[in-house]
């Protein structure tokens, strides 16, 4: 899963990472639960963030960060996992303020350039005061080592998310480094997931922001695992602005093609894993939708079929019950053609002209269903729109897993 020649990324030397166990969370091995980014100069960054209404503090603040009058830029980020500091009131805004507080004067910069995010049990109250004193001790790695980023974000992950990629704007050569944690609480807008993407690219903010906003909704945007909208979410793009090439100050600019190409690779790469350490998963699911009448609806019904638990616990027993396909279709409230309707379960054709199709083997299609990678294809029948999610399947893993997540 990661490259040890990742932490060899010369364009990051301006960007100082540090990790240590501060005791938030509950770690028998110490596990690093504390991250730390610095940027030596104001680095330009962009955002999303969940759509839940009971949205975090570290979330709320990050939002006034990028809507602050003045461009958003970053100076630093700060990571905790195992509290989420959500549903803590007051109290949890004013513990990030405090630790803002403290970052911007330690770094002599403002305070809207100081961001923050946690990850883990919502309801509890995150002491700022642990956070700020392991800041004072911290020790940054030489050279940045991403691999130790990716491990102090970690909750119920069991692997550390990491992607990288290279590109060339101009003849500069541009390096983009991305991490991630998220293996539950997984649905779109976005999931209970953390994302933090780096580049050397000499953009501004609103370029970011506007990469940042379209790639999402074919990556993170695009993954579930138990429909479960978290209260954290977020990820966010800096650049360092470091890369010898002609500053690029709009979208539409051609010079940008690659490194679109390149950023939303690494996004779905990164999107991928998450999918793939999904709670207690053993099957990692792609679900094509086609012939709908909107992109809005193809995704909304991918989502119906991904999200059922029917379709999701005949996958993991690798049933071929194609009816709960059906079922989920039929739900979603989108347009279907009933009599036009294709499923394909890898490629064994399974209905067509409403009804099960003539030649259907389940022999074949329960093969498919026996291979860690399932391909699931549906034609709608109504329109020539398309959407692909991607999921996996449920397990009793997943009940062993949250039921006991808090002790």
């Amino acid at each position: 899963m990661f490259d040890n020649r990742m932490n060899e990324y010369t364009s990051f030397q301006n960007l100082k990472i540090s990790t240590c166990f501060s005791g938030i969370k509950k770690s028998p091995n110490n596990e690093h639960d504390l991250l730390l980014i610095e940027f030596e100069k104001a680095s330009s960054v962009a955002g999303v963030f969940t759509k839940s209404l009971t949205s975090s503090a570290s979330v709320n603040q990050c939002r006034d960060c990028l809507n602050s009058e003045e461009q958003s830029t970053v100076r630093a980020i700060v990571v905790n996992s195992g509290n989420a500091n959500a549903f803590t009131g007051e109290k949890g805004e004013e513990t990030v303020l405090e630790i803002r507080k403290f970052l911007s004067y330690k770094l002599n910069c403002n305070i809207n350039q100081v961001y923050t995010a946690s990850t883990g049990v919502i309801g509890e109250q995150l002491d700022s005061s642990k956070i700020i004193n392991h800041i004072k001790n911290l020790s940054p790695y030489d050279p940045p080592n991403w691999s130790e980023a990716a491990k102090a974000i970690k909750t119920t992950d069991t692997f550390p998310k990491i992607a990288k990629r290279t590109c060339k704007i101009d003849n500069a050569k541009i390096e983009i480094v991305g991490i991630a944690k998220g293996s539950g609480m997984i649905a779109p807008n976005m999931a209970t997931m953390l994302g933090f993407l780096f580049t050397n690219a000499n953009l501004p903010s609103n370029v970011l922001q506007k990469i940042l906003e379209i790639e999402n909704e074919k990556t993170f945007n695009s993954i579930t695992v138990d429909s479960d909208t978290s209260t954290s979410d977020t990820v966010l793009l800096s650049a360092t602005r470091t890369a010898n090439h002609v500053p690029i100050n709009k979208y539409s600019d051609k010079r940008l093609k690659d490194f679109k190409k390149n950023i939303s690779s690494l996004m779905l790469e990164l999107a991928q894993l998450i999918v793939i350490d999904g709670e207690g998963a053993s099957k990692f699911i792609t679900i094509k939708l086609e012939g709908a009448s909107s992109t809005k609806s193809a995704k909304k019904i991918a989502f119906s079929v991904a999200n059922s638990p029917l379709v999701k616990t005949a996958i993991a027993g690798e049933d071929a019950n194609w009816g709960r396909i059906i079922m989920a279709i039929g739900k979603s409230g989108e347009k279907a053609n009933r009599d036009k309707i294709k499923i394909y379960i890898g490629n064994e054709l399974v209905t067509s002209n409403g009804m099960v199709s003539k030649n259907y083997s389940e022999q074949k299609a329960t093969e498919h269903l026996k291979q860690k990678e399932i391909i699931l294809t549906i034609d709608v029948g109504v329109g020539k729109s398309k959407a692909t999610v991607y999921t996996c399947d449920l397990t009793h893993k997943y009940i062993e897993i949250n039921a006991d997540y808090r002790s």
